[in-house]
């Protein structure tokens, strides 16, 4: 009987310290994600338009992701409250794409895609009123109210350009980086800082000295934007 208990206190203990859906222990260090995940393959609900839906994700490595450095970069720029171009926003838009095609596979991005097109009535909209803009577009003389015109099919565009709804690409990209898995997030500049400094005077990665868990994707941002913190301290 008091073995038991031991037994049972034990495991409830070991279970507080348990993300995996196969039991193990949390991991610390560097790991891909479908190891960090103790599986390739999960059925996940994914918001789609406000509701859910049911897909199938296959969690990628590092190495099957586009380049997110400039998703980073993008997001520390708008946490500095600094408007992002045009060309930012299709940047983040075509790396979000690019990790819900990784993420995806029952359905695939592209079978998925398919159910959507000409079945969408928000998009369909978008669309013909974006059709509408454009011709008014070419009847305005005004350069002012082609000015604001513009900048209205400009948001547009970006809108009906991707087929996926805002938070289904969203949710995907963040199931792709491991958001809320890794660590990546409890980065701060003193943590980078340290770790910079460390880094120099053993002669090894910043990374190495930053303790958790993360994806092997974390690993090369870390040093990089330790790196970067570094120098701005060093100038």
């Amino acid at each position: 009987m008091f073995d038991r208990k031991i037994e049972a206190a034990v495991e409830k203990a070991l279970s507080r310290r348990t993300i995996r859906p196969d039991g193990k222990l949390t991991l610390e260090g560097y790991h891909p994600l479908p190891e960090i995940m103790g599986a390739l393959f999960e059925w996940l609900l994914i918001p789609f338009q406000g509701a859910d839906i049911l897909v199938q994700v296959r969690y990628p490595r590092s190495a099957q992701l586009p380049d997110v450095d400039k998703l980073y970069t993008v997001i520390n720029k708008e946490k500095e409250e600094k408007k992002l171009s045009r060309q930012e926003m299709i940047d983040i838009m075509n790396i979000y794409e690019a990790c819900c095609r990784a993420v995806l596979n029952n359905p695939t991005f592209e079978e998925l895609e398919m159910e959507i097109h000409g079945r969408d009535r928000v998009r369909l909209n978008d669309l013909k009123l974006l059709e509408t803009l454009r011709e008014k577009l070419n009847q305005v003389t005004s350069d002012h109210d082609r000015y604001e015109l513009q900048k209205e099919i400009d948001e547009k565009e970006l809108v009906t350009g991707y087929t996926l709804p805002a938070d289904t690409m969203l949710a995907l990209t963040n199931i792709a980086l491991g958001v809320g898995i890794s660590d990546i997030k409890k980065m701060t500049k003193d943590k980078l800082k340290v770790a910079y400094s460390k880094a120099r005077l053993y002669g090894q990665r910043p990374s190495d000295f930053i303790g958790g868990l993360f994806t092997d994707g974390d690993r090369q941002n870390i040093d990089d934007y330790a790196t970067l913190i570094g120098l701005e301290k060093d100038a």
